[in-house]
């Protein structure tokens, strides 16, 4: 088990489209903490397999822990985002939580409203999943 430094992520999670990466911005625009959207690694890597394939969720997780700790060799502080849901989430959760300051932020909106934003916005910046997926998605 690592120790904990002084580097501090700021990790939101919540239902897709709850505002996430809006927050996601303000913190990177008003507190100057690097905002770093995730999603993008995980569109590079989906190679037309299905959002909830494990083989490509397990390569997900593993990017993404890779490219955060990549960007904390350089920074004090950053935030990312997620709904979570799977055990390599968890997994990477509890290996970021051994090596630095992982403060979670619970994003919650109307689930309906979050089906609503998530079929209106920019389908290039995210991963499409189902409506029942979106409606699924709870935070705990």
């Amino acid at each position: 088990m690592g120790t904990i430094n002084r580097k501090t992520i700021f990790l939101l999670i919540g239902q897709k489209g709850s505002g996430k990466s809006f927050i996601g911005t303000l913190f990177d625009k008003e507190f100057g903490i690097t905002f770093i959207r995730v999603e993008d690694w995980a569109k590079k890597i989906i190679k037309n397999r299905d959002v909830d394939d494990k083989a490509y969720l397990k390569q997900v997780f593993g990017s993404i822990e890779k490219g955060i700790r990549s960007s904390l060799a350089h920074k004090d502080q950053l935030v990312f985002e997620s709904t979570g849901l799977t055990e390599y989430f968890d997994e990477m959760l509890e290996r970021l939580k051994s090596d630095f300051q992982v403060v979670t932020i619970g994003v919650f909106a109307n689930g309906t409203i979050c089906l609503e934003r998530v079929k209106s916005r920019d389908q290039e910046i995210h991963i499409n999943i189902s409506d029942d997926q979106v409606l699924n998605i709870e935070v705990i």
